[in-house]
């Protein structure tokens, strides 16, 4: 949108250069978007204020103390912060310029430019950041900015870097769309989507979700800045539920209210009444209603609607019998910031799991409005998203007394009925939706969205950085605090400290790929005595961590000392739902002396979901001891660099080591997918990693 703002510009600045007029100082405005309202008036710093401290920092100062550090902040701001021929503009000293108001859910377009060296940001809600740099600028490589502007990079537990790089060059403009919905952040770099709905962490308070409101920071980092048309449109509630609603579809989500009598329903049905498509405990009455199916892990979706005051719950896996909480597990429906309620147990409030687990505060909407609410219960584990924000994550096996004493034994439970326990108050609740867990097997997306190399390679690791890629760590997930992967001397050195790996941020198809890598010294942790151990994971799809809680589902090019180029094929399942994300390979093979499984052209044809083929020479007596090399091992000797190649030809995989063919497989399911680099505890350099079009693969020969 803003784009065309821009040709819209420069396309008056051709036509008035060509007459010979000279230009306007002033920067002509497009016409502002539909709904949205313009941030930056392109003339002053009309609703602007200087920074004072954070949203911590902020909320423990007194009226007086906040008002003063205002004051002497939006005096520094103005000695710094300008606007110049319509331009809003930094000189790269003082600190950060906000927006006077707060706000929640929005929707934000801005133009920013920087100069070579530049490091910038948007802050949502007072916190960091929306990241801005220079992604060519060597010295910030280290942090990762070769991936692109884009990234929530505070981040840690969730994504933290773009899934694409859409920079313009140094000096040129660029345009951001923003939408931020609860704690779910989705963001286009020139009109290509950079993040998907990820959550943004709280870096102020990392035990806490993001704040339900704040203001818009650009960000000072001791740089020139630049920034124009920026415009904001606040999201109402109603289309807000609307977004949260359709996140992953409605696939599996089966409707358990049909809005206009009590079918499927039992209990107390005669002090409820349904009205404009809602279900609504009636005033003075209560007592519990539910379904009359039995749910055991599933996913909930529903809104509701509370008046001044209001009382109810959900009730989870309920024995239809009693009350909610001591039969079953009820989750708080409460007006938690009514005076009546001020001094109950934590444990009360809205959202938790009452008398059992608190739930974080201050995320429902006004009473009158309707809430979104998403429960996920799964084994002994609930988790609470209430208007898109984690309210509650808790392992009720964890739990060891309730607020009364004793944990009720029905909150051990593994199935029961879901409903609404009333309490003489008359909540609403309608758009209920129930999706049952783990539910039918994934499909993987369309191969189309995968990319293949035609007329030259792809490398996938360009000898300077790590563009291109993301990591994903077991213990630390998107951050890599020990610095597992990093670039020397033009290599790319894996330390091996620690399982996980270095994933791409694009799906590849039918290509050849060149992997040239040798083994270090260094083992660590549970395999610092084992065999040294890697691998390249093909056709990885699905969430990460969707295997072992450390990969993808996937199929793997095993490297490890006397193993490299067995086939391991890595069926996974959502760590979250626990949904299957099948994978399976069809290859030919044989049984050794100890009946494991070898690849062998024209043997039996079997078809695995899981398990591992050996290449065909694997040495019978291999152990999994430090240094071991086998009687027919085609892999290089220690401290040489060996070539590992594999060729994926639609569901068709070759893998060669050395030159030598050492491994086949057929009707590989998928067909496509990320590739993963792993670390297992293991030293590895790599040299060459790139993906050739198929039949165009180099053939040289291998220099150590």
């Amino acid at each position: 949108m803003t784009q065309n703002y821009q040709r819209a510009s420069a396309t008056i600045v051709m036509l008035l250069g060509m007459m010979g007029i000279s230009q306007s100082p002033t920067i002509a405005h497009a016409e502002v978007p539909p709904g949205f309202t313009p941030l930056f008036n392109g003339t002053d710093l009309t609703g602007w204020k200087g920074l004072v401290g954070n949203p911590k920092s902020r909320a423990a100062m007194s009226a007086t103390e906040l008002s003063a550090a205002q004051q002497a902040a939006d005096a520094a701001m103005r000695e710094h912060w300008s606007v110049v021929d319509g331009v809003l503009q930094f000189d790269g000293k003082g600190k950060s310029l906000c927006t006077v108001k707060d706000y929640g859910d929005f929707e934000l377009y801005v133009d920013w430019k920087i100069l070579k060296g530049g490091d910038s940001g948007i802050y949502l809600r007072g916190s960091p950041q929306v990241q801005i740099w220079d992604t060519e600028f060597e010295d910030y490589f280290r942090h990762g900015a070769e991936n692109g502007s884009g990234a929530l990079w505070n981040n840690k537990v969730n994504p933290r870097f773009p899934l694409v790089k859409a920079d313009m060059p140094v000096g040129q403009w660029n345009t951001f769309y923003i939408r931020m919905v609860g704690e779910q952040v989705t963001i286009k770099l020139n009109d290509q989507l950079v993040a998907d709905n990820v959550v943004m962490e709280n870096v102020w308070e990392r035990n806490l979700p993001i704040y339900p409101r704040g203001q818009i920071e650009l960000q000072n980092h001791g740089n020139t800045l630049y920034f124009r048309e920026i415009h904001v449109r606040e999201i109402p509630a109603a289309e807000a539920n609307k977004i949260l609603a359709q996140r992953g579809g409605d696939v599996d989500f089966e409707s358990v209210f049909n809005g206009k009598d009590f079918s499927g329903w039992s209990g107390e049905l005669e002090n409820y009444e349904i009205a404009d498509g809602s279900i609504v405990c009636q005033k003075g009455k209560g007592g519990t209603i539910f379904t009359e199916k039995e749910y055991a892990d599933f996913v909930a979706r529903l809104e509701f609607k509370l008046p001044p005051g209001g009382n109810n719950g959900l009730a989870v896996r309920y024995s239809g019998e009693g009350q909610p909480h001591l039969e079953g597990l009820e989750l708080q429906v409460l007006d938690s910031e009514a005076p009546q309620y001020a001094k109950l147990d934590p444990r009360q409030y809205h959202g938790s799991v009452y008398g059992l687990v608190a739930a974080h505060r201050g995320y429902l909407r006004p009473f009158g409005q309707w809430n979104f609410q998403q429960v996920t219960m799964r084994g002994s584990k609930v988790k609470v998203e209430l208007n898109g924000v984690t309210i509650l994550d808790a392992d009720l096996s964890d739990v060891k007394e309730s607020k009364d004493g004793v944990v009720p034994p029905g909150a051990r439970r593994k199935r029961g009925h879901f409903g609404f326990a009333g309490h003489n108050d008359p909540v609403a609740f309608r758009n209920i939706s129930i999706r049952e867990l783990p539910g039918e097997p994934a499909q993987p997306p369309s191969r189309d969205r995968a990319v293949s190399p035609t007329d030259g390679p792809i490398k996938l690791f360009n000898g300077r950085n790590l563009e291109g890629f993301y990591t994903w760590l077991r213990d630390s997930q998107y951050s890599d605090p020990k610095k597992v992967f990093t670039v020397q001397d033009g290599m790319l050195h894996i330390s091996g400290d620690g399982y996980g790996g270095l994933v791409t941020n694009r799906d590849y198809r039918d290509y050849h790929l060149i992997v040239e890598f040798k083994w270090g010294q260094k083992t660590w942790g549970d395999r610092v005595d084992r065999a040294r151990d890697s691998g390249v994971l093909l056709h990885a799809w699905g969430p990460d961590g969707g295997y072992s809680n450390t990969w993808m589902a996937s199929i793997e090019a095993q490297i490890i000392e006397g193993g490299v180029g067995d086939i391991l094929v890595l069926t996974g399942s959502d760590p979250v739902t626990g949904q299957l994300l099948p994978t399976s390979l069809t290859t030919e093979l044989t049984k050794d002396r100890d009946g494991e499984k070898v690849w062998k052209r024209g043997g039996e044809r079997f078809t695995l979901s899981s398990g591992r083929i050996n290449w065909f020479g694997r040495d019978e007596d291999w152990a999994d001891k430090l240094g071991f090399r086998g009687r027919n091992d085609v892999e290089s000797t220690f401290g040489r660099w060996t070539r590992l190649e594999v060729i994926a030809n639609g569901g068709h995989l070759l893998y060669k080591v050395n030159g030598v063919v050492v491994n086949e497989g057929f009707e590989a399911r998928p067909d496509f997918g990320k590739l993963i680099l792993q670390t297992e505890q293991a030293e590895m350099l790599v040299r060459r990693y790139e993906l050739w079009p198929l039949g165009k693969a180099p053939t040289g020969e291998l220099k150590q």
